[in-house]
């Protein structure tokens, strides 16, 4: 528990920085999206790579294909409800895009892996991006969609993150031995995610005004249901099956505060970002408390 608290609080700090320099800097930070388009189309893959080149083996594929395979069920199951979930909570379309979206897609990436891999260990890390696979499909096609009102394109499955998925894990798989410049570019690569994925989240959040976000009560609704009921649902049931490590797993991905992607497509086609702002900054509240309890669960269990 204790190493929990001290990784989310490195965590939040740094969002609370990056909260900061929003609100002192935000007629200086036009620079900001250059280490946005950094961190998701150089340092994050970096990671993804790292942990599949160092970890993915022909053993740990034998022992780990069964996480594919939940993965998409729990997947489906949570595609299933979402618009259930959104029909009854969302005022108009924007907002029942949002929580049609986050209901099965959360912060699994930029606070998940940082996070797991401080607290549990890269072997941990490389599980679990394995089991998001379906997860990271799912976001840059159907989710994709449902924030851009747009068509399906099966070109954007070809990515930063698949690409350092698929040669990472040739890399693990083969065996090859890389070059130790090449390493320590990765290495520190890697090492930078947690903190800039963190600051850019702060000063994203920086640009909205707090009062209108927390008086919207189906937004406490919706994380009640996403934060607390989903993952003891999901755990709950892998633990009756007898499904110990697919059960940490499916916790981890379902306990996740919700993902900036809300504010951020909705940015790109015009629509209004509150409502994926609000649900970002709420959820992130909440997790301060349900994360560290969710995940002790996986070090009692």
């Amino acid at each position: 528990m204790q190493k929990i608290f001290e990784q989310l609080l490195v965590l939040y700090v740094f969002i609370s920085v990056g909260y900061l320099l929003g609100k002192l800097f935000k007629k200086k930070l036009e620079h900001t999206e250059v280490l946005s388009v950094l961190l998701v189309n150089v340092f994050l893959p970096c990671k993804v790579f790292k942990s599949f080149a160092t970890n993915f083996t022909t053993t740990f594929f034998s022992e780990k294909y069964s996480l594919i395979i939940a993965s998409t069920i729990l997947l489906f199951l949570l595609a299933l409800l979402a618009p259930i979930v959104s029909n009854r909570l969302g005022k108009n379309k924007t907002e029942r895009n949002v929580y049609k979206y986050s209901v099965p897609i959360s912060n699994y990436a930029y606070l998940g892996y940082v996070l797991i891999e401080g607290v549990f260990g890269q072997e941990f890390l490389t599980s679990f991006i394995f089991f998001a696979i379906p997860f990271i499909f799912y976001t840059y096609t159907f989710g994709y969609t449902i924030l851009t009102n747009s068509s399906n394109n099966i070109k954007k499955l070809i990515n930063p993150i698949t690409i350092s998925i698929i040669i990472g894990a040739i890399v693990g798989l083969t065996g090859i031995i890389l070059p130790d410049p090449i390493n320590t570019i990765i290495s520190n690569a890697s090492s930078v995610v947690g903190p800039l994925s963190m600051i850019m989240t702060g000063i994203v959040l920086s640009t909205f005004a707090f009062g209108k976000l927390f008086t919207d009560i189906p937004s406490y609704v919706f994380l009640f249901i996403k934060m607390i009921i989903i993952p003891a649902i999901c755990f709950g049931t892998c633990l009756l099956l007898n499904l110990h490590e697919i059960s940490y797993m499916v916790l981890i991905i379902t306990c996740m505060p919700c993902g900036l992607n809300p504010i951020v497509f909705s940015k790109l086609i015009g629509e209004d970002s509150v409502p994926g702002a609000r649900l970002v900054i709420l959820s992130h509240l909440v997790a301060m408390i349900s994360l560290p309890l969710w995940l002790s669960l996986i070090s009692i269990i």
